[in-house]
């Protein structure tokens, strides 16, 4: 089982989960509405080759919910702190979806902290598709749920397809009950902020040329949000990239745990300075 440990971010304390292991230490960056825990399943796959430590992110888990700062700068600040806390001078990067896209903005940004970086499903441009339906699923969600199995049943109808055990991490991490029911870990503040949007000063595209780090872009087959051809732009763009595909959704390390922690650990051995702090 991961260790947790609250740490004092700029807005208010960091819900972080650490699974001990090898060098480089790993930081994981998960999705809009999501959790640290989203991560289980890629991390039993990882099996202890690389130190891991997944954070929930502001106003997501039991981390802070302030009331403002959730533009992609503030979710940036708090990775670095993290990375203070834990003594880590560089790490390995992981985000998926708008993980990727904060871990994108670290490792242009903070490049002394960033060893290598791995964007999963998550680019420039998202496909309308994928990126309405993000949106319909966060904030059209029903407030709470009267008991397990009515959550479950809708996580079932609006995300089918997914291992039962997936469903049962789901269902232990989305939600806490509150007077007799459950009701979502992630704040419904947060996301209306999140989807807001903020005006950027710096083009994705011109931010991700700016990449020094070795980076890794895995894409799902059946993505409805990373197309192919943004995600081969994306390859172009970054001086030192690659791209691998891999057959899921969007959800990446849901569907393929075991595929996307070997293709992880295959390039974090490869990377320059692998066993920095």
């Amino acid at each position: 089982m991961p260790a947790l440990r609250e740490i004092r971010g700029p807005a208010g304390l960091l819900a972080a989960w650490e699974w001990s292991g090898d060098a480089p230490p790993t930081l994981l960056l998960h999705g809009v509405g999501n959790y640290g825990r989203y991560w289980d399943a890629f991390a039993r796959e990882i099996g202890g080759r690389l130190r891991i430590i997944a954070p929930d992110a502001r106003g997501h888990g039991d981390s802070a919910r302030p009331d403002e700062g959730y533009a992609a700068s503030d979710f940036v600040a708090d990775a670095v702190a993290i990375l203070d806390a834990h003594r880590i001078d560089r790490a390995l990067v992981v985000g998926h979806s708008m993980g990727g896209s904060h871990a994108t903005m670290l490792a242009a940004t903070h490049p002394e902290r960033v060893l290598g970086l791995v964007i999963v499903d998550a680019g420039p441009e998202a496909l309308p598709e994928g990126a309405e339906r993000a949106r319909r699923l966060s904030l059209g969600r029903p407030a709470s749920f009267a008991d397990p199995g009515e959550a479950e049943a809708y996580l079932r109808r609006t995300s089918p397809g997914y291992a039962d055990d997936v469903y049962a991490d789901r269902l232990r991490w989305l939600f806490r009950e509150e007077e007799g029911r459950l009701e979502w870990r992630s704040s419904a503040h947060a996301l209306e902020r999140i989807f807001a949007g903020s005006p950027g000063r710096v083009d994705p595209w011109e931010r991700a040329a700016t990449i020094s780090a070795p980076t890794l872009v895995v894409r799902g087959t059946r993505s409805p949000v990373l197309a192919p051809d943004v995600a081969r732009r994306l390859v172009a763009a970054i001086p030192d990239a690659r791209l691998l595909e891999l057959e899921a959704g969007h959800n990446v390390p849901l569907d393929r745990p075991l595929e996307l922690a070997g293709a992880v650990i295959g390039f974090a051995a490869a990377l320059p300075g692998r066993g920095a702090r």
